[in-house]
């Protein structure tokens, strides 16, 4: 744990520790997953998120070599290479694994799944309600995580008030190829009977896999991060679609 930096994901308060003495939300376990959601934006996606986040639990623990920053892996340790990792680092959407291939520095990770025994100091939340302080990071890295989040736009936000003056937001995310037109057969199919399940897990509605939101286009990425005060200082993008970006405060 990091107390120094600990603070009520809410209203920012710090220090807290079971229940915030300031707006007075409760944080059972050790979990800072603000439950209710105070925005209605978050709120109304709460649904689809429970199911989307159940099925990742169940493909990690099926294949976690697969499925997260764990080993011998070279797009992640490019990914922590191009970071220049080091200071006080959040890894927001961790992953429930022991330690991310792309670690570095006094490494810290917050994601909505418990997970098992980790290897860093670790919190449960979420991206959307960071229960850190202000300007208590020098990096903040979002691996392969933005297109799980609730509301990626709060998430950058969170992000950005939780880095130092001269902080980086680094950002890897994978840009998959643009979809063929469905036929008309099958969209009338999933109109009347869903969408077919896909390694034998259902996409709920409002989402485009049982995984995942949204597989946002880098243009939708980089409009989120000048909306969010940030400014794009370093991007690189490798042949299989990996798009490594960092980014910085507006002066």
């Amino acid at each position: 744990m990091l107390p120094d930096v600990i603070a009520c994901p809410v209203c920012h308060t710090a220090p807290i520790s079971d229940r915030c003495p300031s707006c007075g939300r409760g944080y059972p376990d050790g979990d800072y997953t603000p439950i209710p959601p105070p925005d209605k934006d978050v709120r109304s996606r709460w649904g689809i998120w429970e199911t989307l986040q159940a099925n990742g639990a169940a493909v990690y623990a099926d294949d976690p070599a697969g499925n997260l920053s764990i080993g011998d892996r070279s797009d992640a340790q490019a990914f922590g290479e191009f970071s220049q990792i080091a200071g006080r680092v959040l890894d927001v959407g961790c992953g429930p694994q022991e330690l991310p291939s792309y670690s570095g520095g006094e490494f810290f990770g917050i994601d909505p799944l418990a997970g098992g025994p980790r290897s860093f100091a670790f919190v449960q939340g979420i991206a959307e309600y960071l229960p850190f302080r202000d300007a208590s990071f020098d990096r903040v890295l979002f691996a392969t995580s933005l297109d799980h989040m609730l509301s990626p736009r709060r998430a950058i936000a969170e992000a950005r008030r939780v880095l130092t003056q001269d902080g980086r937001l680094c950002i890897w995310h994978g840009e998959p190829p643009l979809p063929a037109p469905k036929p008309l057969r099958d969209r009338v199919r999933e109109r009347f009977l869903g969408r077919p399940r896909i390694l034998g897990y259902d996409t709920p509605r409002g989402a485009v896999d049982p995984f995942h939101f949204s597989h946002p286009r880098l243009t939708t990425v980089l409009e989120w991060l000048a909306d969010g005060g940030l400014i794009v200082e370093d991007d690189y993008r490798d042949a299989i679609g990996n798009c490594y970006i960092k980014a910085k405060a507006r002066d």
